[in-house]
């Protein structure tokens, strides 16, 4: 999509562009969704222990709301599922991981790709990405997101939501019906293109993980993990139409919460309060300084671009934020647009502003179509 209008329109749609760039190629998406399928199956036709209950499987995390990052260098992205049996279960957490273990170790393939972990078992696809299959069971009849998870370091069932994660992020991500973008595209007549879905909320997930991906890039010790950016986002996401504005609000309310005098920032699952997804700025301190600078250099960066008025200097500011790389493809799809508005009449400028616009907008006139030397 693209929209001229005016200047916040220009920019949210750099910025849209720049979070399309940065999420998964449809190649790896295929495979992905093909691998799970293959797990999927396999699990199913297990006559053993699995074929006799019943159960759902399904993704969950950034596949699941639509907020993936494609990793930077030699990272894997991280896909997760969760195996659900919709029943109670009279097994022990340790039974139900050891027959997935046995499950996936009856598969020559999986067998040599598998990787014990604590609450799920890992299959990496070398090179490429790595699923994580976590066991759970439906704590109650009422409640279908709500599972137990086993924990093998405890010993026992550890409450969780992974469904229930996802139905309230995009819950949040709704509480916009249109974005700028979308009315200006709109209101100017041009066509959507195939991730006009994408809500602020989603796209500004995508741009602060990127942004986290480069800050991290040369020491990823204390790497701020997804599902805290995640949920940061999420709660403090106020509806705005903009993607500048919903970032601009995340990180300078994220950048307030870190500063307050009293105490650290906790980040619990909203869907499942017993959990605090920051257990581990407790016992590893280093983690929860790492988030305070990481939050505090993006504020500062992300002040500049707000004060800045030229062209080139916001370029900079973005290409250091997310990449030069990505800066220059959504630049480039940007003005590729324009032109092929240009070969087809379509591009006018405004009588206003003399800002760049769509023919089809009010009080714009026309631009004539180049030809060979420009005559």
């Amino acid at each position: 999509m693209i929209t001229l209008e005016n200047k916040a329109t220009q920019i949210d749609d750099l910025l849209d562009k720049m979070a399309e760039e940065v999420q998964l190629d449809a190649t790896r998406y295929e495979r992905m969704k093909n691998s799970y399928e293959a797990v999927k199956n396999w699990v199913e036709a297990d006559e053993l222990f699995f074929k006799p209950y019943k159960y759902d499987v399904y993704p969950h995390g950034s596949v699941r709301i639509q907020t993936s990052v494609r990793p930077i260098g030699k990272d894997e992205f991280d896909l997760d599922i969760v195996i659900h049996l919709m029943s109670q279960t009279p097994h022990t957490p340790q039974k139900i991981y050891s027959e997935l273990n046995r499950r996936l170790g009856e598969n020559e393939i999986y067998r040599k790709m598998m990787e014990l972990k604590n609450r799920c078992i890992r299959l990496n696809y070398s090179g490429d990405f790595h699923m994580d299959i976590l066991p759970g069971v439906q704590e109650t009849e009422y409640n279908q997101n709500k599972i137990k998870v086993p924990d093998r370091e405890l010993g026992y069932w550890v409450s969780s939501n992974p469904r229930g994660y996802s139905e309230w992020f995009m819950g949040k991500a709704n509480l916009v019906k249109e974005s700028l973008l979308e009315k200006a595209m709109r209101a100017e007549n041009l066509p959507a293109n195939r991730f006009q879905d994408k809500k602020p909320l989603q796209r500004s997930v995508q741009l602060i993980k990127r942004y986290r991906d480069i800050y991290f890039q040369k020491d990823d010790t204390y790497k701020a993990s997804s599902i805290i950016l995640t949920t940061l986002a999420g709660q403090f996401y106020q509806g705005e139409e903009s993607i500048f504005e919903t970032v601009d609000n995340i990180i300078t309310t994220t950048y307030s919460k870190v500063n307050e005098p009293y105490g650290r920032l906790k980040i619990v699952n909203p869907v499942n309060p017993a959990e605090d997804f920051t257990d581990k700025w407790d016992s590893e301190p280093g983690y929860y300084e790492a988030f305070k600078q990481f939050a505090s250099h993006l504020f500062n960066e992300w002040q500049k671009l707000k004060n800045l008025q030229g062209l080139l200097e916001e370029g900079d500011i973005m290409k250091g934020l997310f990449g030069e790389d990505i800066f220059i493809k959504a630049q480039t799809n940007q003005t590729m647009l324009i032109e092929q508005l240009r070969k087809e009449n379509a591009l006018g400028v405004s009588r206003n502003t003399g800002i760049l616009s769509s023919l089809s907008s009010v009080g714009a006139a026309g631009i004539k179509t180049n030809t060979f030397f420009g005559e």
